[in-house]
């Protein structure tokens, strides 16, 4: 299995687990020692994951001489130090232990702090050897996203290279705060920021006062609320016109390479769209409830650069669509709100944004999908009714193009 594969399965083992992991030793057994295995390392070979790691010039702390937990090596050396506390700790509380460790091994530029679900990365940006005060990555082993595996990735025992780790946490670090800061100007855009756009679209003559400022922001937000809607709906209703959108019926989803060869054959640009590991997942255990409705219809995949669309046949018989890469994940049906709500007790529902569905559900793992069951049976079969009755959600017949 791949990293992904790995990870989800560790991932539910840590959650019925973790209720009966008691101090510190069982934590590293049941929860640590297994994470490092996923990450690529052999935990049973001592020359590559050592227990018990002495410093060079660890001191001895009311005379007992202070060791890390595990010292990952890699060409004959320590490169990587993991310092594991109980799974009721909060591993933010023993930062400064894993430092004294770090700074006496010049060869280690990686540290760890856990306590087997939260995972806290540390190297040394700001001086040589000497650990930062805060991790340039926090991975949660409960819940994260494909974002946050492509982040792990470098860290493997495949990819991991000591002289990178300082580039790695520099462009994490950069990527979240511009990341961050785009998401704010969107939602609130700065004086500055309005500033700057006045002044490349020449729209105001003279000089850009704070009173054109003010009266230019609620501009500025309709202009990005249209152009982000556009953005959308443009994606959507490329998926609507393509060609060979339909999907053949077939018991199971086409490989990854399958559906890279097909994108290639009908002219998409390939790399655009990447159909992961859970939207694959998910669309296994719909696949399973779906066979349990009496109705039987057969039904497919569409994958896009938004969303992952599940259908009867054809990508306008949608009735579920998963949105997997932001940081909330979400499964929009055609269902209305108050009856999404009924059918998922439990999970935060709301209403979809317009053009995308009716009813928007929150989801944080795909086993969270086997627990949707009820809402996923009624979507399939309210969509298997729509279709057979030759109508829209409008209406309309089945020739109309329907809402996406």
């Amino acid at each position: 299995m791949g990293l992904g594969e790995d990870l989800r399965l560790l991932s539910e083992q840590v959650r019925k687990r973790q209720a009966f992991i008691k101090g510190e030793e069982a934590t590293k057994q049941a929860l640590i020692l297994p994470f490092i295995q996923a990450l690529g390392y052999d935990i049973y070979d001592p020359t590559e994951t050592q227990p018990e790691y002495v410093a060079d010039f660890a001191k001895k702390r009311g005379g007992v001489m202070e060791k890390v937990d595990y010292a990952l090596h890699l060409k004959g050396q320590p490169s990587l130090f993991i310092e594991c506390k109980a799974a009721d700790a909060a591993p933010e509380d023993h930062d400064g232990q894993l430092a004294r460790y770090f700074n006496a091994t010049p060869s280690v530029r990686l540290g760890i702090v856990t306590n087997g679900t939260r995972y806290r990365f540390f190297t040394d940006l700001q001086s040589p050897n000497v650990m930062d005060t805060t991790p340039f990555l926090e991975f949660n082993v409960l819940a994260f996203t494909d974002r946050d595996l492509d982040l792990l990735r470098p860290f493997t025992k495949e990819f991991f290279d000591a002289s990178s780790i300082q580039g790695h946490a520099e462009e994490i670090i950069f990527v979240g705060k511009v990341t961050a800061l785009i998401n704010e100007l969107l939602r609130n855009p700065s004086e500055s920021f309005v500033r700057f756009l006045l002044t490349e679209v020449e729209l105001v003559s003279g000089r850009v006062t704070r009173s054109v400022v003010e009266r230019f922001i609620p501009i500025v937000k309709k202009s990005i609320q249209t152009t982000l809607l556009d953005m959308m709906t443009k994606s959507i209703q490329q998926e609507i016109a393509q060609p060979n959108a339909q999907n053949a019926p077939a018991p199971g989803p086409p490989s990854p390479a399958e559906a890279l060869q097909r994108a290639a054959e009908a002219g998409e640009s390939a790399p655009q769209i990447e159909t992961t590991e859970l939207e694959l997942e998910i669309f296994r255990i719909v696949q399973k409830q779906c066979a349990e409705s009496t109705l039987k219809q057969t039904i497919g995949y569409k994958d896009s650069t938004t969303y992952f669309g599940i259908n009867l046949g054809k990508v306008t018989s949608w009735f579920l669509r998963a949105f997997t890469n932001g940081k909330k994940k979400s499964l929009v049906t055609r269902l209305p709100t108050e009856q999404a709500a009924l059918l998922a007790p439990g999970f935060e529902v709301e209403t979809a944004p317009d053009g995308l569905g009716k009813s928007r559900v929150f989801f944080n793992a795909s086993s969270d999908i086997e627990k949707l069951r009820a809402l996923v049976l009624v979507a399939y079969e309210e969509e298997a009714k729509r279709q057979s009755s030759g109508t829209t959600e409008g209406g309309a017949t089945s020739e109309s193009t329907p809402t996406p």
